[in-house]
């Protein structure tokens, strides 16, 4: 009583603050299923990515229909699994599904999600952020989404060269909430063709500073780019005869 009768309200409101907190989703009502597609075993580690690939054409499928959705490599040689989340009428699969993959689990929030559920659901939460931010410009190095520098914005001094990154957990019993992250970089810039014409004029790039590194990293970009520029052509080739 004497504790009551000490305590005053200040009156504080949360109305003016800010925080990197935000509640994504209640995840009451999800469902998910699980595919699986099984290439031969004696298949290297690393797949080829190509438009043909069922996994990845599926994956691609669902992005562009903004269905959660994220894809692993199995532990079994060959095998391959592709995740999908979403609430309320099931979409589509016969559109969205490739026909070599096979549905092996389906779930829904009354069942439980377990951890591994869970922690796919993040990753695909993050594949549509990732499509989202890619489509304003951002670029993804590790971790951090950065908006390249561009000479027209501002002076480069000037910028602020910010970067922001996503981490994801589930708050109570069902609301997915992120937490995001801001940092200042160094500015980036995208490599355009001055970057690969100053690279080609580069003579003796080992030699120098830092300035001198700078250059033999363009170099090195330069015959990266000369290996990679057939295939491109020939995609840019049979897309447009598509």
């Amino acid at each position: 009583e004497r504790m009551s009768s000490c305590f005053v309200p200040n009156g504080a409101s949360l109305e003016d603050c800010h925080s990197n907190i935000f509640c994504l989703a209640d995840l009451t009502g999800i469902k998910w299923r699980r595919f699986v597609w099984q290439g031969p075993t004696s298949s290297p580690i690393l797949f080829p990515v190509t438009e043909e690939d069922p996994i990845l054409c599926s994956f691609s499928r669902c992005l562009a229909a903004d269905v959660l959705s994220v894809w692993r490599r199995h532990h079994t040689p060959g095998r391959r699994e592709l995740w999908l989340f979403w609430w309320g009428d099931d979409p589509s699969f016969a559109e969205l599904i490739h026909n070599e993959l096979s549905s092996e689990e389906n779930g829904e929030w009354e069942s439980g999600l377990s951890y591994e559920c869970r922690t796919l659901l993040f990753k695909a939460i993050h594949n549509l952020l990732e499509r989202c931010l890619m489509n304003r410009g951002f670029v993804r190095i590790g971790k951090w989404f950065v908006k390249p520098y561009q000479k027209e914005e501002k002076i480069i001094n000037k910028s602020e060269h910010l970067s922001c990154a996503f981490t994801f957990f589930v708050h109570g019993d069902s609301n997915v909430c992120t937490s995001v992250e801001i940092a200042q970089h160094q500015p980036l810039q995208r490599l355009g063709e001055e970057h690969l014409s100053l690279a080609q004029q580069s003579s003796s790039p080992l030699q120098g500073g830092s300035s001198q590194k700078f250059m033999f990293y363009l170099h090195a970009l330069h015959i990266v780019w000369k290996c990679l520029e057939p295939l491109w052509g020939k995609n840019a080739q049979e897309k447009s005869k598509g």
